[in-house]
């Protein structure tokens, strides 16, 4: 039965993580059924503390809602239907971590560990695959949808005498893969309070990408290790971190230079500084209400593209603040600089990885200051 357990577990996660590329709920809610189905012989415990942070964010959940329907005008009732659908099923799964995992918080950090380690594996099976034989392993390739992975390094080909790719594991660009390992990578690390063997490898991968964001979000997420458990002293290590980060610093300002300046590819970095335009040239009034999240003012991937926190700000104006103090409270401590990585990404509030990301951490830092106490 066990195994049983950790199967559907890890099933489960790796379907909350794999769900971005992959827009099928089933992935993620066929799993839970069966653990609920199963499990339901053994009742959730119900800790005060618990549910005090799910009906907080219910009542967050609602209160969107509301200013969805109530504040805006040219409301498309199409995208409230399906906030509507996205807000249910990721209440729901939220609501299921916390009182599913409460008690079974080894099997929560070994199911994140294991959906890791296979994104990983994945990941640099596809690099030496294709630099072994030339092939590139699709792994959406048999998806009805035929969604290519978007592996080709397309803007430095021309420059290099050989190909480079970008591997991408289960995800369709290397920048999902970074962005969407990400809260699995801060869960794992917040629970084993170091870095593991699993997470090195990981690192790497976001380096071997060759993408801007995965390079940044892995030098922001090193750079927070590190003065996590920084002593000013002069020492060796010390130095070498300080080699470490200018040698990140230089290389991501060559990055830079090559892509956007020599190359001139703007690409998506385009269309993200066109939203960005388009929000600054709104009113005071526009600018402090929001836009809401059911008005098709500007095409939706690119708002979300732009960010979490503009996604919040674009849409909520000075309404998603309540939500960020939420996300801030469950943040507390040291969390609280990974939040910072999170919402400079193009994750969000709609999707499973986010909701999964706050119950996961509620859980792993209650257990933490339950052992301080």
């Amino acid at each position: 039965m066990n195994k049983i357990l950790s199967i559907l577990s890890v099933s489960f996660f790796f379907g909350i993580t794999w769900v971005v590329s992959f827009n099928f709920a089933l992935v993620v809610l066929a799993p839970m059924l069966l653990l609920a189905i199963l499990f339901m012989g053994n009742p959730f415990p119900l800790k005060v503390s618990n549910i005090y942070i799910i009906l907080a964010f219910f009542i967050m959940f609602i209160f969107l809602f509301i200013i969805n329907i109530t504040l805006y005008t040219h409301i498309n009732y199409y995208y409230i239907d399906e906030f509507l659908k996205k807000m249910i099923f990721t209440f729901s799964v939220f609501s299921f971590i916390i009182l599913f995992y409460s008690s079974r918080k080894e099997l929560l950090i070994k199911s994140i560990d294991y959906v890791l380690l296979i994104i990983v594996l994945l990941w640099y099976m596809q690099f030496v695959v294709f630099y072994s034989t030339g092939e590139y392993i699709d792994l959406l390739d048999f998806l009805p949808s035929g969604r290519p992975q978007r592996y080709q390094a397309y803007w430095i080909q021309s420059s290099l005498p050989f190909d480079v790719i970008r591997p991408t594991s289960i995800y369709i660009e290397p920048g999902t893969y970074a962005v969407n390992t990400l809260p699995f990578l801060i869960l794992s690390f917040l629970y084993h309070e170091k870095l593991t063997k699993l997470h090195i490898f990981l690192l790497i991968s976001y380096f071997g990408t060759l993408s801007l964001f995965a390079i940044i979000v892995a030098s922001a997420f090193i750079f927070i290790v590190e003065m996590s458990r920084f002593e000013f002293k002069f020492s060796k290590k010390n130095l070498l971190m300080l080699v470490i980060f200018g040698l990140i610093a230089i290389g991501i300002e060559q990055y830079l230079y090559f892509r956007f300046v020599a190359e001139e590819n703007m690409g998506a970095v385009g269309l993200r500084e066109s939203i960005i335009d388009y929000w600054l040239a709104l009113d005071e009034i526009q600018l402090v209400l929001g836009q809401g999240n059911a008005q098709v003012v500007f095409e939706r991937a690119a708002v979300e593209d732009a960010s979490f926190i503009f996604k919040l700000v674009f849409e909520y104006g000075v309404f998603s603040i309540p939500y960020l103090l939420l996300m801030m409270y469950v943040s507390r401590g040291l969390p609280i600089f990974f939040l910072g990585i999170i919402l400079i990404t193009k994750l969000h509030y709609e999707l499973y990885i986010i909701w999964f990301y706050f119950a996961a951490l509620h859980l792993i830092m209650q257990e933490k200051r339950s052992l301080k106490l």
